[in-house]
């Protein structure tokens, strides 16, 4: 991929995830290449990769849309995120190090330190957003597997603003979620990767929207 895609792929990505383009909204190659900077074959290179992502949906005559994820969908997700991160975080009981541990504990503690700030609730969901994917990643990290890193990473990018489509704002019960993470900590740091794997699922499945919990399609055991 060339410096100019890259940056393109970078920049449409970014946006989508981010809110700036809404699930449903159409991008217009023109309007991105003169955007972004680049050419409108690297705007075409990129938007094939976020379609290959799962990000962007291409029709026939219409064009290229933000993908609208259906509830089904993105159960689906949390389920597959909750098989694989557990097998990573147990993986990252016996293989992790003490700076993955500091790492992570650094993202506690900025998600503390957002709770107790008077952020509007975009601001609020966009820092938490950041920093709860920068703890999942490190948490990938600390396994050691490439093939987990690069089959979650997508997965774990699931933008919240997504899940607002569904009129679930603020069902992301971000306090418990952040006790969630002390606790997968401590058996991180405790190197039990039974536990680890056992609080990872459960924080994962429980951080659905409440209108997920009774209609799940796809009740899978975890272990």
């Amino acid at each position: 991929m060339t410096r100019a895609s890259s940056l393109a792929y970078d920049t449409v990505r970014q946006l989508i995830l981010d809110g700036s383009f809404t699930p449903g909204e159409r991008l217009v190659e023109e309007d991105l290449a003169h955007r972004v900077g680049v050419s409108r074959t690297s705007i075409r290179d990129c938007l094939r990769r976020l379609a290959g992502e799962g990000l962007l949906r291409t029709e026939a005559n219409r064009g290229t849309f933000v993908a609208e994820l259906s509830a089904q969908e993105i159960d689906e997700i949390f389920q597959l995120r909750a098989v694989m991160e557990g097998h990573a975080t147990a993986l990252a009981a016996v293989h992790g190090r003490a700076e993955h541990w500091d790492r992570l504990s650094r993202e506690v503690d900025t998600i503390d330190e957002l709770l107790q700030m008077d952020l509007d609730p975009k601001a609020f969901y966009l820092g938490f957003q950041a920093s709860n994917t920068r703890f999942h990643q490190t948490l990938l990290e600390a396994s050691g597997s490439r093939r987990l890193q690069a089959l979650s990473k997508s997965l774990i990018e699931l933008p919240l603003v997504t899940m607002k489509q569904h009129n679930w704002p603020g069902e992301v019960r971000v306090r418990r979620s952040n006790e969630q993470h002390r606790e997968i900590i401590e058996a991180l740091r405790a190197r039990d990767p039974l536990l680890a794997r056992l609080h990872v699922q459960s924080h994962i499945i429980t951080a659905r929207p409440r209108a997920m919990l009774e209609m799940t399609q796809m009740p899978v055991p975890l272990l």
